[in-house]
């Protein structure tokens, strides 16, 4: 008797992103809301209210000199600090509201450099956003 397929992994791409490029970030907060915000891949945010470093938004890895496979720049990665920057995340795949946004981007963190991502970080002065996520 056959056997049912096990559920299907979800399919891991990497998408490189362009410093000085505008990208959106998606994820979904713990409330279950799909969440969107649209920014600058390299901007600086400096740091959030939980001490976080937000140098080089969508750089895979911390901030701009924190430790990293190359300076990888990713649509997951940017989704990632995006999500930490307005959530204040902690605690890497177990964050109730960026887990999910920090998972996907393990893949490109790990394969960034073989698929091409690598580039210089900008050196933007630090600048918060003036707008906020929409979240329904």
């Amino acid at each position: 008797m056959p056997q049912a397929d096990p559920a299907p992994l979800a399919k891991r791409s990497i998408t490189c992103l362009k410093v000085g490029a505008t990208a959106t970030a998606k994820w979904t907060n713990s409330a279950g809301q799909s969440c969107t915000f649209t920014g600058v891949v390299g901007s600086n945010y400096g740091t959030n209210s939980a001490g976080g470093d937000y140098s080089c938004n969508g750089r895979c890895g911390a901030g701009c000199t924190g430790t990293a496979l190359g300076n990888v720049y990713a649509q997951d990665c940017f989704s990632h600090d995006i999500c930490s920057y307005f959530e204040n995340a902690t605690g890497g795949s177990s964050d109730p509201n960026c887990g999910a946004a920090y998972d996907a981007a393990v893949d490109d963190t790990v394969g960034g450099v073989l698929a091409g991502c690598s580039q210089t970080n900008p050196t933007n002065a630090a600048k918060a956003p003036t707008t906020m996520p929409v979240c329904s």
